[in-house]
């Protein structure tokens, strides 16, 4: 535990300057070649540009208390979080002017700021702070460590509905995180009078159960008394601490902000109640800072400056190529088009439910780190079955029930695997990702990318799809298209039992994050009609299906049918029929969308000269128009006829049957659309 003693006292003061005068340097550094006429991409420093001059107490009274292996995430405006967590000024530098020697090799900027070697990160989207710093809490409790997460927002971040499910998450397991609000009183330009219904956001910890504490005036002093105590609680495994912290900025919401909601007396006001100032009086005061120390801090500080200005400003940029790399880190190969050939014989047939349950056990066997987390996958077993028996083997601290807070879980395995654990996220159904998509979509998918390959998400978002059950608009999308067009995730739609357990065993293993569709109807549960063929031999051992290898499913002559999950059975089903008829079909399923097994389709439809893809998401901008560009970009010459394709019409899934069975690919379909397309010239 820290002591105020006057040695820390100091070292606070002195990372409050270098704070200061960091930002300082970079907002002249800021406007260099914007002025004139401000010009937000001109000059040595692009892009947007936000301060925390005047915040410095909330970072440095909290963060002193840490050590390098806790975890702070912070916001859009972190320069004062990051130094306080003890970055590389020359690293930091680097990055907000794009350089190859930047924290992300200039691949984040000043809101993406990544240093996985002091464990800091923020991130540009409001309200993301909040679970992320929960899953890292979680991953010390699991791993049985004493270290702590820090969340940083502000005032108006304390509004997110991210924000409420992560405080009751983390009260509800105990976790050893503590959440920062930085009440600077606006939300860009709205007042917080405006947008928050209650005075202080501390009052909201005892709805959780967690202590609150309100820090009036920006005092060091007293958040440093604050946090000492929370992170004590924390590290003691007593659980979460809310801390708000009355503060201020000196500027605008972001560089050339006009201020216009702000009164000029009011920044008069704050600027003579500089927290810098008002430190050093009380140092000098106490006897424990002498003007001579002063002048020898403030030096070495303007050296430290000076010295990562111009190393940054004398680093090179990055190759340009170099935009193109970090989106995975384990990048797919590109597939050599050798795929395997219908399935594998033998006597263990397993319904898909079942072939997923075995995968996730054996790989909780032989790996601690991995866990599963959702909504009713302990007792219950998952909806769909797909997680039953595992709460008996494992306990509930490696399959955990959550509240029904999508965004905070999802968050929490972001946070979570950050740190090297692997959870399975049981999201129920593909259609429920619009409660969390921003954890998804700008976390999950672009981390790696963003920190220039420091962080990695080993997480497997395992979601139920598909129609055909009367449950409309809301519970029968597929959603494949919306997942495959995010760079950064890999997606996997098995459509049997064995392909079910072998990319299962591969999605816990890649260090990527993978979407795992399955496809209700394929499951084999026995209050759910399924086709027979979804149900196939499973080996009992692990085993694993490279991802990117598609599977010739039938083999044929006359024309090449592509489909994924059910369809694959629809188009099995049609193939007989048209058999009869004289027409020979190959079935192709790519088992994984991303990556998608290029050469497999293009040597296949060189082979039979025709194509039609078969989906069950929506036909516009999906999978379908994807494989016939493929196609046509390295195969048009082979075409005997113009490629087909048959989806879901751009509407949403109706209720009523008759309507469901008109929009959903059928055999009879599938079978027309064969029919029309080898009869063609």
């Amino acid at each position: 535990m820290v002591e105020l003693t006057p040695e820390v006292a100091i070292k606070m003061y002195e990372t409050m300057l270098k704070i200061r005068r960091f930002e300082e340097t970079i907002r002249d550094l800021y406007y260099e070649g914007k002025k004139p006429l401000f010009n937000i991409a001109a000059g040595p420093l692009p892009g947007e540009m936000h301060l925390a001059a005047g915040q410095e107490p909330a970072a440095v009274g909290v963060i002193t208390h840490l050590r390098k292996d806790d975890v702070v995430v912070g916001t859009h405006r972190s320069h004062h979080l990051i130094i306080a967590k003890g970055v590389d000024l020359r690293r930091l530098a680097s990055e907000l002017l794009g350089k190859k020697t930047g924290l992300s090799r200039g691949k984040g900027g000043h809101m993406h700021l990544f240093d996985a070697t002091i464990r800091f990160s923020c991130s540009g989207i409001v309200g993301a702070s909040w679970p992320q710093a929960t899953g890292a809490a979680l991953a010390f409790k699991m791993r049985k460590l004493d270290s702590v997460a820090v969340a940083y927002g502000g005032d108006g971040a304390a509004n997110q509905g991210t924000f409420h499910e992560a405080l009751n998450l983390a009260a509800l397991w105990k976790l050893p995180v503590i959440f920062v609000v930085e009440d600077n009183k606006w939300a860009i330009s709205v007042p917080k009078s405006k947008s928050t219904a209650i005075l202080r956001n501390s009052d909201r910890a005892v709805s959780y159960g967690i202590p609150g504490v309100f820090i009036p005036d920006n005092d060091l002093f007293a958040i440093f008394e604050a946090a000492k105590e929370a992170v004590d609680r924390a590290r003691k495994g007593l659980g979460p601490s809310l801390i708000e912290i009355e503060t201020y900025r000196f500027y605008g919401h972001f560089e050339g902000d006009p201020q216009l909601y702000r009164p000029p007396k009011e920044i008069e006001e704050l600027m003579e109640k500089d927290p810098i100032l008002r430190t050093r009086e009380a140092l000098v005061k106490r006897g424990w800072l002498s003007e001579d120390e002063d002048m020898r801090i403030k030096e070495k500080v303007e050296r430290e400056i000076r010295d990562a200005i111009e190393f940054a400003l004398s680093a090179p940029y990055p190759d340009p190529r170099e935009a193109l790399f970090d989106v995975f880190a384990n990048p797919p190969t590109e597939a050599t088009g050798v795929p395997d050939i219908g399935l594998p014989k033998g006597e263990r047939p397993l319904p898909m439910y079942k072939a997923i349950q075995e995968a996730i056990a054996q790989e909780m066997e032989r790996d601690s780190s991995v866990f599963v987390m959702g909504e009713d996958i302990g007792v219950y077993g998952g909806i769909w079955s797909e997680t039953a028996g595992l709460i008996d083997r494992f306990g509930p601290e490696r399959v955990r029930d959550t509240p029904i807070s999508e965004s905070a879980f999802v968050g929490a395995a972001v946070g979570a695997s950050a740190l090297g654990m692997r959870p399975i996220v049981d999201l129920m159904f593909a259609d429920f990702i619009g409660a969390t998509w921003d954890q998804i979509f700008n976390h999950l998918a672009k981390d790696h990318y963003m920190s220039g390959g420091q962080v990695k998400h080993p997480v497997v978002l395992m979601m139920a799809v598909g129609g055909g059950y009367s449950d409309a608009a809301q519970h029968s999308q597929v959603l494949t298209a919306t997942f495959a067009h995010v760079p950064g995730l890999k997606v996997v739609f098995p459509s049997n039992s064995y392909d079910a357990k072998g990319l299962m065993i591969q999605a816990i293993r890649d260090d990527d994050p993978v979407v795992y569709l399955f496809h209700k109807g394929t499951m084999g549960l026995p209050w759910m009609p399924y086709p027979e063929t979804a149900i196939t031999h499973v080996p009992e051992e692990p085993y694993t299906i490279p991802f990117g290898k598609a599977r010739v499913v039938r083999e044929g002559e006359n024309v090449t049918v592509i489909a994924t999950g059910l369809m694959v059975h629809r188009v099995l089903e049609a193939a007989e029929i048209l058999a009869k008829e004289g027409i020979s079909v190959e079935l192709i399923d790519p088992r994984t969308v991303v990556p998608l097994d290029k050469k497999t389709i293009t040597n296949s439809v060189k082979k039979t000269g025709r194509l039609l893809v078969v989906d069950e998401d929506y036909l516009s901008y999906g999978l379908t128009s994807e494989i016939i560009a493929v196609v046509s970009e390295n195969a048009l010459e082979y075409l005997k006829a113009p490629p087909r394709r048959l989806a879901v019409p751009d509407t949403p899934i109706p209720f009523s049957p008759v309507l469901e069975r008109f929009v959903i690919p059928s055999v009879e379909r599938i079978v027309d659309e064969v029919r029309s397309l080898v009869k063609k010239p």
